[in-house]
């Protein structure tokens, strides 16, 4: 039944005039995580709001696609309501119930409430199911846009922020694991990374994160980045003789915080 998911965002939206080159540049990083992950697609499109995958494979590897904040494995057809109710009572699962509408495209002549009210009472009709708007056992998702209906029944979590490749290179100072950590956060924003160090230490945790860029290792600064990050924190400030800005992302962080982060970070590229 499952013909597309539905790839949404939030940051990239609030760009302006530069929101093209975000939304695009989400897009190939994409393209490049369901390749080096040998997940099988026939097309990849942007309408404006969000990328929609034409695939009947598992993305769940877009969980690792810093840019993205939700995905869901949909149904996509024509904005047709009986083919939309039709729909709605096979994504029924179980138990209480609800229907999340959102429609953008004003083709369609039902309003996000007219289509909620109406799937709604079909489905207490078919099923005999209770409403639940609070805390529901199925929740029902329709997005009107495009020119289609795309549905759904499940919201994976992303990790937000911004695509790899849309906010320049960084160096980032490597001594031990906060500087993963530190990495990892100026992925988050949008920036190419490269280590500066000669210890070896094992940084292939981020591999999982890097589409759009991978992070390479340097003996000495380049020239071409915009800022040197650090692994400083509240209490163990240095200075640093450089030209370069230097940004301490884990200013913030405690300790014990930053030892969860570091759990979750490596537990999510798993």
């Amino acid at each position: 039944m499952f013909n597309c998911y539905v790839v949404r965002y939030s940051e990239i939206a609030l760009k302006g005039d530069n929101r093209n080159f975000f939304e695009d540049k989400l897009a190939s990083n994409i393209k490049i995580c369901l390749k080096r992950n040998r997940v099988l697609f026939d097309k990849i499109r942007n309408p404006r709001g969000r990328v929609i995958i034409r695939t009947r494979e598992d993305c769940g590897v877009l969980k690792n696609v810093f840019g993205i904040t939700s995905f869901s494995k949909a149904v996509e057809s024509e904005q047709d309501f009986e083919q939309i109710r039709n729909i709605a009572l096979q994504l029924y699962e179980k138990g209480s119930f609800k229907i999340s509408a959102q429609r953008s495209d004003k083709r369609f002549t039902k309003s996000s409430q007219q289509i909620n009210e109406e799937l709604g009472k079909f489905l207490v009709e078919k099923t005999g199911a209770k409403v639940d708007l609070k805390n529901p056992d199925t929740e029902i998702g329709v997005e009107i846009f495009d020119g289609k209906a795309y549905m759904f029944n499940e919201k994976i979590r992303g990790l937000g922020g911004l695509p790899i490749g849309t906010a320049g290179k960084v160096a980032v100072l490597l001594e031990d694991e906060r500087s993963i950590v530190s990495a990892y956060l100026m992925l988050k924003r949008g920036c190419s990374v490269v280590f500066i160090g000669k210890k070896s230490f094992d940084f292939s945790v981020l591999d999982r994160y890097c589409y759009g860029s991978k992070v390479g290792l340097s003996e000495d600064v380049p020239a071409d980045v915009k800022a040197l990050v650090v692994n400083d924190m509240i209490g163990s400030v240095k200075n640093y003789e450089t030209d370069f800005m230097v940004l301490r992302p884990l200013s913030s962080f405690t300790r014990e915080g930053l030892n969860d982060f570091l759990k979750e970070i490596i537990a999510e590229a798993v």
